[in-house]
This record gives structure tokens, C-alpha cells and sequence, in this order.
């Protein structure tokens, strides 16, 4: 189960990103993403914390925004909207139902730190 609901995820955001490129090829400076009413709710990741100075990690921000709006899956989905700003962040997963909708000048960059949060070790 778990490993086809990552394999959903991956293909989705393969999708988007397949979609994105396509659009940059094609010249469209002027896309325009009509759909920022697509869920029935919705959050800015700044409401989590996030700080978008290229310099501030945002991964607890992401990690925390997504935890907190996956709750609304099964009530019309969720979305979370990335204002313009330059937001570093370690990795973080989607979940089902949810929409990462990224203003035109906003930038997540991948940070470079291996680890961004403890490893939690478990003691069998």
C-alpha cells in the first residue's frame, strides 16, 4: 500500500514538473494557473512559519503545512500556496488530495545539508 501511494506521489509531481518544462519550452511567460480555487481549502506556507529568504530552512514549514492540510482530504482536498519568495527546504512528501500551487516568482531551492532533521533511531 505504501509503496503505491509513493509511487502515485512521484508520478504526480513527475507530472506537474512535465507540465511546467513543457510550458518554459513553449516561451509561456504569461502562464497562467486559473486553478487557486481548486480545493476546498486552502493555506500560505507563511502561516506555517516559512521564510523566504533563500537563506531560512523551510523544510519544518513544508513538513508541517502539508501534515496539517492533509487532514481535509477527505473534505474537498487541500492546498497550499507558496508565495514569491526564494524557500530552501529539505525534502518533504505530498500527500493525496493536495495541490502545491507555487506563485510565478516563487523558487524552492533543494537545500545542500544531507540532513536537515535528527534521524530518530528505534530500539527493537
Amino acid at each position: 500500500m505504501e509503496l503505491t501511494r509513493r509511487s502515485t506521489q512521484r508520478a504526480q509531481v513527475i507530472f506537474v514538473l512535465l507540465g511546467l518544462l513543457g510550458s518554459l519550452l513553449r516561451g509561456a511567460e504569461s502562464f497562467d494557473y486559473t486553478a487557486i480555487n481548486c480545493r476546498k481549502h486552502t493555506a500560505s506556507l507563511k502561516d506555517f512559519g516559512g521564510v523566504g529568504d533563500g537563506k531560512t530552512s523551510n523544510t519544518k514549514a513544508f513538513r508541517s503545512a502539508i501534515a496539517s492540510l492533509s487532514k481535509f482530504q477527505n473534505d474537498g482536498g487541500s492546498q497550499l500556496f507558496v508565495p514569491p519568495g526564494r524557500w530552501l527546504t529539505g525534502s518533504f512528501n505530498l500527500t493525496s488530495h493536495f495541490t502545491l500551487y507555487l506563485h510565478k516568482d516563487a523558487v524552492i531551492l533543494a537545500s545542500q545539508v544531507r540532513y536537515i532533521t535528527p534521524l530518530t533511531y528505534f530500539q527493537y
